[in-house]
């Protein structure tokens, strides 16, 4: 049976740290404030491929009070996710990203090429888009960034493996 997995993430801006979405180092102003690279994309596909494997939340796994994951890239969280879906396999993922600048189209193959590689999956299995708030909300303002995904798993046939 198909399982279905829903995930969102939203971190602010701020001075000092680099904007990293999707692995990829974004030329930007500010950069998001959080315990790791504050990856909003990859964080958003953890937690989509968790709820699809009914395997909790990222933060049962990578939690934000545990310094081993200070400033970690989230690439490295999301290889670490790949370990505990070993019994699926992954469709696909569909992801947005919820900005009102800086403009990302440009950046998608970067990202999708991360986030297939973390996964060992084809690229062509990984979507990204991009869309704005129209001025509206924290985003609109400016104020951070927020990402969706859902991704589609499909359970592992077993039967035929040796132990």
């Amino acid at each position: 049976m198909q399982r279905i997995g829903q995930g969102f993430d939203a971190h602010q801006f701020v001075e000092g740290r680099k904007l990293i979405l999707g692995g990829v180092d974004v030329p930007y102003e500010r950069g998001l404030l959080g315990h790791s690279d504050a990856d909003v994309l990859v964080h958003a596909i953890i937690d989509a491929l968790l709820g699809a494997a009914g395997l909790g939340v990222i933060g049962q796994h990578f939690p934000d009070h545990d310094g081993a994951y200070k400033g970690i890239s989230s690439l490295i969280l999301l290889q670490r996710v790949t370990d505990l879906l070993r019994d699926y396999s992954i469709n696909n993922i569909d992801s947005t990203v919820i900005a009102q600048e800086p403009k990302l189209q440009n950046f998608f193959p970067a990202m999708r090429a991360n986030i297939a590689k973390c996964l060992s999956i084809d690229d062509n299995r990984v979507n990204i888009k991009a869309t704005t708030t129209e001025m509206m909300g924290f985003t609109g303002r400016k104020e951070g960034i927020a990402a969706i995904a859902v991704v589609l798993l499909t359970p592992k046939d077993r039967t035929n493996e040796t132990i």
